[in-house]
Formats: structure tokens, C-alpha cells, sequence
């Protein structure tokens, strides 16, 4: 069978000089649009059969990023063990909800659930700075108040 005879084989290649690949470039038009990143143009030049210019263009996309909360997870932690235990305990719990609602998309619930936590770490903080201060002001004041009350004098007489 020979290749030509239209059998199996497609018809031979020919090269159309008719067919055109893109709209011809208008005078006064950018030769070179810009381009989206990845690799379209932004604008798209055609003209109607009676000769009226055609202007395709894509919209624009504007990304606005989203405020990252911060979840206070380690803050809390310190409130728990060295402030406040009781408001250390809430802290940790409400940095864990805004830590899940964070990974869940959820930014409402996780701006406030991370404003809580950071109103209860202040809290513990304040709570457990004027207790540390407190404590150590009254170890301060029995130790020089009453150390003439601990010198004993044992004398062994047998």
C-alpha cells in the first residue's frame, strides 16, 4: 500500500499562509503587553469586521494578606507555671482554640480567642508579679523583724 493512495496514512503537510495565528497589531498598540506571572496577556487586541477596535482584559486580582494572630501559647505557658495558676490554665486553653481556628481558616474566632488569651496572660502576670513581690517583702521584713527571736544559745552543762 503505498503512503499516498489515502489509506491509513494523513494527508501531506501544508503550510497555509492564509491562516493567521494572531489578530494583526493595530497601530499605536504596545508590540509587547505585560504579562501575568504566568505567562498570559493582560490585554487582548481584536478588531470587529468594521473595523472598531476590540479591548479584552482580564480583571485584576488583589491579595490582600491576612494579620497571622498570635496564638500567646508560650506566654501562657510561663503564666501557668510561674504567675498565676487558675488564669494560666485559661490562657492555655484559649491559645489552643486560636491555634485550631487559625489552622481552620477561621480568623474571627481566632482574633478573639487570641485577644482572650492575651488579656488572661496580662492578668496572671499582674496577679503573679504583685504575689512574688508580696512574698518576698513579707520573707524580707520577718527575717530582720525577728532574727533576735532565732540567735538561741545552747549551752550543754552535764
Amino acid at each position: 500500500m503505498k503512503a499516498d493512495s489515502g489509506g491509513i496514512y494523513p494527508p501531506p503537510y501544508s503550510y497555509n499562509m492564509d491562516y493567521q495565528w494572531a489578530p494583526p497589531i493595530q497601530p499605536g498598540y504596545n508590540i509587547n503587553p505585560a504579562l501575568y506571572p504566568n505567562g498570559q496577556p493582560m490585554v487582548s487586541y481584536a478588531t470587529q469586521p468594521d473595523g472598531t477596535p476590540i479591548v479584552t482584559t482580564q480583571p485584576n486580582v488583589m491579595v490582600i494578606p491576612q494579620p497571622a494572630h498570635n496564638d500567646y501559647l508560650c506566654l501562657s505557658i510561663v503564666s501557668l507555671i510561674l504567675c498565676f495558676l487558675p488564669l494560666g490554665v485559661a490562657a492555655v486553653i484559649f491559645s489552643c482554640k486560636s491555634r485550631d481556628s487559625l489552622r481552620h481558616g477561621d480568623m474571627f474566632s481566632a482574633a478573639i480567642n487570641s485577644r482572650t488569651a492575651f488579656k488572661l496572660n496580662m492578668a496572671a502576670l499582674g496577679i503573679g508579679i504583685a504575689g512574688h513581690i508580696t512574698w518576698i517583702t513579707c520573707v524580707v521584713y520577718f527575717n530582720v523583724t525577728y532574727s533576735h527571736a532565732t540567735n538561741y544559745h545552747f549551752s550543754f552543762s552535764l
